[in-house]
């Protein structure tokens, strides 16, 4: 399985160097915003696309849930729209591996991560900074290529406040024992798991971070899309004149809105959670 990861990887990095070297060549109208910092050392977005796009490791110092994102709008020419294909696709077959490695074994995942190269120089961090740091997310998320082309985008914060998702006891038992049955701290809670019948539903409640979405306006419909990397537009001619667009600071608002509505959903659960492992409460009428 190791040999299929690398083989994956291997095409993931290349197809995403393929993508950034001709970015950087044809040089295609695009709106990407750039902090006070990055705009420090260089206002030249593009080569910020690149780095944004080629980042597939943790960087010093950052969460580990957390997921580097930039909103932004690029003309895609059919070159360009052809290497967007490929590059998800060797994202999905990344995934894919993936995906099956961390289900055999999270330590697994870890010591073959460590063993993965990249062939080609698309950042020099990467051969430098150790590749056991390779962050999955930013590894498989799609790079969004629109169907269509917008006639105007108004990007948002939506600060969406927290999910709130059903399990089941069993489901529950499964989560707990995945963190290891012989810990002290599990079978406390795997006991008070017990003590339920097992119809009782339960809720995990997960905090979630502010992103920003687009809401996009064709002619005759409007569509509205998460926005963790710039979306790219099909286009005939990549110098073109791209929509309408209005933007948002780059920095949440402070204040999350529409908690109102998320209040009344967290006053349905427990006021402490049964497993505080895993952030799961019981509901108030069961």
């Amino acid at each position: 399985m190791i040999s299929d990861l690398k083989q994956a990887f291997d095409e993931l990095t290349e197809s995403l160097d393929q993508l950034t070297k001709h970015l950087l060549e044809e040089r295609p109208s695009h709106f990407y915003p750039l902090s006070t910092l990055e705009r420090h050392q260089t206002d030249d977005s593009l080569l910020w696309l690149a780095d944004l796009l080629t980042d597939l490791s943790y960087r010093n110092g950052q969460d580990g849930r957390e997921t580097r994102t930039r909103h932004g709008l690029i003309l895609a020419s059919p070159t360009t729209q052809a290497l967007l294909l490929r590059t998800n696709t060797a994202k999905e077959a990344f995934a894919i591996i993936a995906r099956a490695i961390k289900k055999q074994s999270d330590t697994l995942w870890k010591e073959y991560c460590a063993q993965l190269k990249p062939k080609s120089h698309y950042r020099a961090q990467m051969a430098t900074s150790g590749l056991s740091r390779i962050h999955l997310r930013q590894c498989t998320r799609r790079i969004a290529l629109l169907d269509d082309v917008p006639l105007k985008c108004g990007f948002t914060w939506y600060n969406n406040g927290r999910s709130i998702t059903r399990l089941s006891v069993k489901e529950a038992e499964a989560m707990l024992l995945d963190l290891g049955e012989e810990k002290t701290h599990i079978q406390a809670q795997l006991q008070a798991l017990y003590q339920l019948p097992s119809h009782t539903p339960l809720a995990r409640m997960q905090t979630l971070a502010p992103n920003v979405r687009a809401n996009l306006v064709f002619e005759g419909h409007r569509k509205a899309m998460n926005c963790p990397l710039p979306l790219f537009i099909p286009s005939d001619n990549p110098q073109g004149v791209l929509p309408s667009i209005k933007d948002v600071p780059l920095e949440s608002p402070q204040e999350r809105q529409g908690r109102s509505r998320k209040a009344r959903d967290d006053d349905q659960l427990s006021d402490t959670p049964l497993l505080p492992s895993l952030r799961v409460f019981t509901y108030r009428n069961t």
